[in-house]
């Protein structure tokens, strides 16, 4: 009687007013499974309404030692719900005996941190169809000896596989015919590319995949004129975390006909001396991915971020494809206690990115070139030398739709154009072709009166040169006092507007 009292006195209480629908809703912002049985403890009406909620349950986080009955609990309140599970280091026989019975309704799978035979067991515990399983994730952390069955081969609707692993991967181990999205990364000291292929191959619908490759990469069982086909890729990435003159490029045995993006991106240590050509060599690139006409170029590259240099290069057809180069220079150390070194590191990587483009066997095709970034390393000597290379670089550019300056520190660019006490060069001998805009664009200070000169005798220089621009637009939200008026005479028409760049604008994927 006491109880029903209470109960029927909290029902006055204005939370335990609010519709059951709208109060299962606080559930779903609950993700951790200790808060949401918490929730379920408060009162008699929450409890009625979240026990109700079955998808609430649905989610299972299974490890060794973990209470069977609490188990048990969890999937008899999750009903017929399609169940998310994620397993760590679990073995326990009796856990997985509870989980089997509901293999049809495994919705997800995500095995974070866990022993390849760990792993078996549960595949093996819930062998026979599992028709609702759609994304699987796998973390593994051993390099034990293989699986002796093939895994999860009941998962012939899965969508999304993410497979992370030190040592052997063992993708030979598992083939999925429907699958969509592939992430694979493996750490280790050699990797079959052979495993990779064959996995690729038999995963012909796939639309996206993403790789990072931090293991010597061997080809030796592989025929070097081998390529599989992947009608339906449209992101394609591929990551060296190592690179080693015994890495062999996987992009060439890889044709996809659909692709709109493909990146090659390589990453190594600060500590680490930087090789020769840390950009792809052109021939180690399927000529697909080349288009026959390249419309624009952009060069983004940055010392901010979690990467202390970071560098990507992109080549834009008129159409919707699109292939990137990138290349990364990752560590622990303090950027703030590394600026002579890391500057240098900096310089390196522009002067190869800019010998990449020199280098594109379709330059003479390219209309725009956008460059975008920040740094704050480098010193006079270096500006000098990146500024050469600028220099270099448009000697072999044919005449420019659009030059996008998104850049920090306009010397790069600019460098002939700025006043340098004693110098002798003539702005009328720039090496610049044709361009019809030059774009300006979010400046993160003001332009100062050395910079505002410069602009202005770049602009002079393309007049005289019988080569002027047609339009100088500067997207920055404090335009330059006078800077139209200086143009003026040079130019047919000069833009301000506050409209930034986007990173897609940019074409980082």
């Amino acid at each position: 009687m006491l109880a029903t009292i209470r109960e029927w006195r909290n029902s006055l209480v204005p939370i335990n007013r609010v519709p059951s629908e709208v109060l299962s809703l606080i559930s779903t912002h609950l993700s951790r499974e200790k808060d949401i049985l918490f929730a379920s403890s408060v009162c008699r009406h929450w409890r009625r309404t979240f026990i109700q909620h079955a998808e609430l349950w649905s989610r299972l986080n299974l490890k060794t030692g973990r209470n069977g009955h609490l188990v048990k609990m969890l999937l008899e309140r999750a009903k017929g719900s399609a169940l998310d599970v994620r397993s760590t280091f679990l073995d326990c026989v009796n856990i997985l005996a509870l989980v089997s019975p509901h293999a049809q309704r495994l919705r997800s799978l995500d095995f974070s941190f866990d022993y390849w035979p760990n792993i078996q067991k549960f595949s093996k515990a819930i062998s026979g169809p599992l028709p609702l399983l759609r994304t699987l994730e796998i973390n593994a952390v051993d390099t034990m000896g293989p699986p002796s069955l093939p895994l999860f081969s009941g998962a012939v609707n899965l969508k999304n596989f993410s497979l992370r692993s030190e040592g052997v991967p063992f993708l030979n181990y598992f083939a999925f015919p429907n699958l969509t999205t592939f992430e694979f990364s493996t750490v280790g000291e050699e990797f079959l590319i052979s495993q990779l292929l064959n996995f690729l191959e038999a995963s012909p619908t796939l639309q996206m995949v993403r790789m990072k490759i931090e293991a010597e990469v061997l080809r030796s069982d592989v025929h070097p004129e081998r390529v599989i086909v992947l009608p339906n890729v449209e992101i394609f990435s591929i990551t060296e975390g190592i690179p080693s003159h015994r890495v062999a490029p996987i992009a060439p045995y890889i044709f996809c006909p659909s692709v709109r993006r493909m990146a090659l991106v390589r990453e190594h240590d600060f500590g680490a001396p930087m090789s020769r050509e840390i950009f792809p060599a052109w021939n180690t690139i399927n000529p697909q991915y080349m288009a026959s006409t390249i419309d624009e170029v952009t060069l983004g590259i940055t010392t901010t971020g979690d990467e202390l240099v970071s560098s990507s290069l992109s080549f834009l057809s008129p159409g919707p494809a699109a292939l990137e180069l990138g290349y990364m220079i990752t560590g622990d150390e303090d950027p703030d206690e590394l600026t002579f070194r890391l500057g240098w590191k900096y310089t390196n990587v522009f002067e190869h990115a800019l010998k990449a483009i020199r280098t594109y066997p379709l330059l003479n095709n390219i209309k725009r070139l956008r460059i975008w970034g920040t740094h704050h390393l480098a010193n006079t000597r270096q500006l000098t030398s990146m500024a050469d290379e600028v220099t270099g670089l448009f000697k072999f550019l044919g005449p420019l739709e659009e030059l996008v300056l998104d850049i920090n520190n306009l010397r790069l660019f600019l460098s002939t154009f700025f006043d340098h006490p004693g110098s002798q060069v003539s702005t009328e001998q720039s090496t610049f072709p044709l361009i019809k805009g030059l774009i300006i664009a979010d400046q993160p200070n003001d332009l100062d009166e050395e910079c505002v000169v410069a602009i202005a005798g770049f602009a002079r220089s393309q007049y005289m040169r019988s080569v002027p621009f047609e339009r100088v637009v500067f997207r920055t939200r404090s335009p330059p006092a006078g800077m139209a008026e200086r143009l003026e005479p040079w130019v047919g028409a000069v833009h301000f507007s506050e409209e930034t760049i986007s990173r897609d604008d940019r074409g980082v994927i």
